[in-house]
């Protein structure tokens, strides 16, 4: 799966991380990585950083993921490229998650990934919302990538951009839709990159 995905997945997620703001790479962050599987979008981010050449301190790396193998290789495969973060492993489904799996982690700036999670109806938006709304104050990030399979699944990732939109200093970086035929090799993608500042 990772191999015949793989090359179109990285491009997205590639595409999303050229759309963060240059301050955004001159800060330390922590990583949320949401139904991570193998951990492709956080080592995509982190090839990304290597590509080029930039040095940004990632203090912790939290993976989400209810799959016990999955997780274990993700853990294996980001402690590889970075083994000075503390790696955090949440083995559970998305519903499941509370606030007492993150860290207490005051004025480090948090970059969520949702790598081909956002779109899938097999949890509850808005159980997650109020997760990130009561866990994570200060300044995030959000990359949101998913294949475009049709507008109910695309409307799912955009309420949960709207809901974020309503803060006053919500900032989109960048909003990309491509259906089958409108970008390279007929790939289909739907990506949302956005900042918000959480009370």
């Amino acid at each position: 799966y990772m191999y015949s995905f793989g090359k179109m997945h990285h491009t997205k997620l590639i595409d999303s991380f050229n759309s963060l703001p240059t301050d955004f790479f001159e800060k330390e962050i922590s990583i949320v990585d949401w139904g991570c599987g193998q951990g492709m979008a956080t080592m995509t981010f982190i090839d990304f950083l290597n590509q080029k050449k930039i040095k940004q301190e990632i203090k912790s790396v939290t993976l989400i993921e209810p799959s016990v193998i999955a997780l274990r290789r993700a853990s294996l495969n980001v402690k590889k490229l970075y083994a000075t973060s503390k790696i955090i492993t949440v083995n559970k489904y998305l519903d499941s998650v509370t606030k007492d799996d993150f860290e207490k982690k005051k004025g480090v700036q948090k970059l969520h990934l949702f790598s081909n999670i956002l779109d899938i109806d097999l949890f509850s938006l808005t159980n997650l919302l109020s997760l990130i709304n009561t866990k994570f104050a200060g300044e995030n990030y959000f990359v949101c990538v998913s294949p475009f399979v049709n507008d109910t699944r695309t409307s799912r990732l955009n309420s949960f951009v709207k809901y974020f939109s309503k803060e006053k200093d919500f900032a989109q970086q960048l909003s990309i839709d491509n259906r089958t035929g409108e970008w390279q090799n007929n790939w289909t993608r739907v990506l949302r990159v956005f900042k918000v500042t959480l009370q």
